[in-house]
Formats: structure tokens, sequence, C-alpha cells
């Protein structure tokens, strides 16, 4: 955990979960010491093309390489559109170079979080989730699922048959459009970021009960990994929880 002067502590974890062989999933959480700005970022391979973790890899390294090549004061949307372009052309290459029938990608979420306000860029099903207590719908979602259509009349799950894919990724086309919002940041406000291993087993009102609570950012990390875990999770599991120190809360 750190603290800089964007006012925000961030405590991030990722495991392999009880029935998978190895994580194909990574994050990133880099706070500049003095910088006026965070990044936190979750990458998930995609499921059954091979190479995930390379993918999610590839991720988060072109993002890191891109802010710490620059000062944090300009991490605003182009930055964030050029770092996913520079990470998407990198994985792209690497299946062309080894003529792969199933190409390997990753979805993404990432945010900059400054003082006042926040940007989230995501490609993909991983999530950003904000907990404002000071606002009549406290927990909303700020990410768009970027998956295939359900059939008509049927409910949008991570449970059906279109859990296990993505209609937007980093990796498996030549361009990515991922989606960017810049948003106010409220000065009460949480947030959770999270690969769908989180979400297909916990429901919301368990993350606006654990966001909402006085348990640090770190004790509310380790919270929901161990629920997700126990909760039989088939899939790895990764989340960073961020928020304004606890004295400010």
């Amino acid at each position: 955990m750190d603290i800089n002067r964007a006012g925000i502590v961030l405590a991030g974890e990722s495991n392999t979960g009880p029935t998978r062989s190895h994580n194909e999933d990574n994050f990133l959480i880099f706070t500049p010491s003095g910088g006026a700005a965070a990044l936190a970022v979750i990458a998930d391979g995609i499921g059954g093309h091979g190479k995930g973790e390379t993918a999610s890899s590839i991720c988060c390294t072109e993002l890191f390489r891109a802010a710490r090549t620059l000062d944090s004061a300009a991490w605003d949307e182009t930055f964030l559109r050029a770092a996913l372009d520079a990470a998407n052309a990198r994985i792209f290459a690497r299946n062309f170079a080894e003529r792969r029938v199933r190409p390997m990608g990753c979805t993404v979420v990432a945010a900059v979080f400054f003082a006042d306000r926040m940007i989230v860029a995501n490609a993909g099903d991983s999530r950003l989730y904000e907990y404002d207590p000071d606002n009549s719908v406290p927990l909303r979602q700020h990410t768009i699922d970027h998956r295939p259509p359900c059939a008509e009349g049927r409910r949008r799950s991570t449970r059906n048959e279109f859990s296990n894919f993505v209609s937007k990724s980093l990796g498996t086309h030549k361009r990515v459009e991922p989606e960017i919002k810049v948003l106010p940041r409220p000065p009460r406000a949480r947030y959770l970021l999270c690969s769908d291993g989180l979400y297909s087993v916990l429901p919301d009102s368990m993350f606006a009960g654990m966001l909402g609570s006085d348990i640090s950012v770190r004790g509310v990390t380790g919270k929901l990994m161990c629920d997700a875990l126990l909760s039989g999770t088939r899939d790895n599991v990764t989340l960073i929880c961020a928020g304004p120190p606890d004295e400010e809360r």
C-alpha cells in the first residue's frame, strides 16, 4: 500500500483459485512517490485460448512502462489509450509470429486516480465498482461488460453459456477500442476493481457491505478474496480495493 498526492490507498490480491492449475490473471498498482496520480490495473487472460497469463502480463508490463516514463500529472485519456494500444499491438504481434489458431488475449480494467477525478478504461468483462456513501445509490458499476448478446429472454449471467466469451479484449484483433470514461472522484468514495472470478460468485450487496464498512482497504481486499475462495469460484480471482486514507473517510 502507498499514498501519494492523489490521496488514495490501494491494496491488491490475486489467487489461482481452488480448481485451476495456474493463474492467468495479473495486476498492477503504481503510486509514484510524490506523484499526482495512482494507477491500478487488472488483466485477466481469456480462458481456453492458451497463454492467457502471458497476455495479461504483457498488458500490465506495457501500462507500467508507459506510466513510469511520463509524469503522473499527464496520465490522461490519451495516455491510457496509447498504453492499451501498445499492449494490444504487442500481444497481437506475438500471436501472429506464433501462428496461433486461438490467439491469446486478455480483458483489462485500468483506473487512474487523481485527487478530484478518475479515468477508467476497460475492454472485456473485468469490472470497476464505486461505492460512495454520500450517493443515493451508493454502489455503481462504472465499466461495461463486453460480452456477446444473450439469448432473447435470458438474464445475462456470468454462469450461463456465454460466460466464456468476451466481445472485446486485448490481443485478439489488430485494433481495440476500450471504453474510457472521466468521472469525478467523490471525497469519501471507495473502489473495487476485479476479474470475473470474484463477481461471478459474490453478489453486489456483499461488495457494498464491505466497501461501506469501517474495515481498512487492505482488510476489505483480504476478506473478499477469502469469501470468493470459500464460495467455490472455479476461476482465478484478482481484485484491487482503493479509497482515501482511513482518517479522511
